[in-house]
């Protein structure tokens, strides 16, 4: 049993106010907080008081961190990703040590939901990879309010990250073992979005749908993701993009069109070029198109079906009866939700989602994972903070309790 007033260890958050705000929450509450700073933007976004500060080579960290639990009196650790370079090893560390860990991560499902999980996310999720578990399990499950929407202006966001990035051009002097997990270009082009970039993508798509041809939807996920790196069959997603394009040419029908999203607008020019090189060498010409920052639904709403690595799209084109194809490790990877067929069937036997099947697997997702906020605004991170608490404090999590009452093995 853990104890009423809790000691909490920090690791890195978002590139945002929300684990400074969260750790003033739990502070206020009673509990300790403690937090390792292990880049200048860590420090940048972090006011509280206790504070420690990783600067040693990198395979120190285990024993560092080790030393902070004994100090400190740890009993809970909250990391943003479990993938991260001063993630990965701690966090298994403490759960042999019976330490609980809390994982944030963007939600899984529509917007207003962020993602709070025990001790992993994605391809680490507690989930079961089991359909009959969730049909089951999903009519149990109270009815859940919708979520409280709230204003997410993106480009507010991407300056702000920029910041956070900005600040970390000190680490070279003041954290000089510190490894990155992104690309401050990644952010850069969130603006690209914003204004024409916006109004093209609108354009294509219209012409797209008014052609009448039909045709299949690949969003690209960035090389830096952990569901990528981590979670998938390949090295990054170039590979990933040339095994479908090439699948598709061989397999798919002639009419149709192959359409590479890119969902935030951020693929870099050579991106580009590599998918042209892709429509000569393979013969498919305008047949294969490049859509940045289109509306993901409305194409969703016209496509034959979706291909994704482990993307967050997938559950948007489940959510709406697309048929949908997971080519990595995703928690919606599951018999009569994707297709179970080889990506070169799949082309031209689209199976769709059983409802039934998705409304009970999104009813428990919902429940057992996900919290009402965002990260990145102040309404969104006042709500997430208000949630988050509630599921951090808890004796038991919400997918433990499922676990249990299924007897099926929990983490801790």
């Amino acid at each position: 049993m853990f104890p009423a007033r809790r000691a909490f260890l920090f690791l890195q958050g978002p590139r945002s106010r929300f684990l400074n705000q969260l750790g003033q929450r739990l502070s206020d509450d009673g509990h300790k907080v403690v937090k390792v700073n292990f880049t200048a933007g860590d420090q940048f976004g972090w006011h509280g008081k206790l504070t420690e500060t990783f600067r040693d080579p990198w395979p120190m960290l285990g024993e560092f961190v080790t030393d902070l639990w004994r100090r400190h009196g740890i009993t809970d650790q909250v990391a943003f990703g479990d993938c991260r370079p001063a993630h990965k090893e701690v966090i298994s560390a403490a759960r042999r040590r019976g330490i609980r860990n809390h994982i944030l991560a963007p939600g899984y499902l529509q917007s207003y939901w962020t993602t709070l999980e025990r001790e992993g996310v994605d391809g680490y999720s507690l989930l079961p990879r089991d359909a009959d578990w969730y049909q089951s399990v999903g009519p149990t499950i109270p009815h859940a309010l919708p979520p409280r929407p709230f204003q997410q202006p993106l480009a507010s966001r991407a300056f702000r990250r920029i910041g956070y990035q900005l600040a970390d051009l000190a680490n070279p002097l003041l954290f000089r073992h510190a490894r990155s997990h992104t690309r401050l270009s990644n952010d850069i082009d969130c603006r690209r979005l914003i204004g024409r970039g916006q109004r093209q993508a609108a354009t294509r798509c219209r012409q797209l749908l008014e052609e009448r041809q039909p045709f299949y939807l690949f969003p690209l996920q960035h090389d830096d993701d952990s569901r990528i790196r981590w979670h998938s069959p390949y090295a990054d997603m170039h590979d990933g993009v040339a095994r479908v394009v090439s699948s598709f040419a061989r397999f798919a029908p002639g009419r149709a069109r192959l359409i590479i999203l890119d969902p935030m607008g951020t693929a870099v020019p050579g991106y580009v070029r590599r998918l042209r090189d892709l429509a000569r060498e393979t013969d498919l010409g305008e047949r294969l198109v490049f859509m940045p920052g289109a509306d993901l639904k409305t194409l969703i709403d016209h496509a034959s079906g979706l291909v994704t690595v482990n993307g967050q799209e997938g559950l948007a084109a489940l959510e709406r009866d697309c048929p949908t194809l997971a080519l990595g490790q995703a928690i919606y990877r599951l018999p009569g939700l994707t297709s179970t067929s080889t990506l070169d069937d799949f082309w031209r036997h689209p199976i769709g989602p059983e409802r039934r099947l998705f409304r009970n697997f999104a009813s428990v997702v919902i429940h057992a994972t996900q919290i009402n906020g965002g990260f990145y605004d102040r309404e969104g991170i006042d709500l997430a903070v208000i949630n988050a608490v509630a599921h951090l404090t808890d004796n038991i999590s919400p997918i433990e309790r499922l676990l249990w009452d299924s007897r099926l093995p929990v983490a801790s």
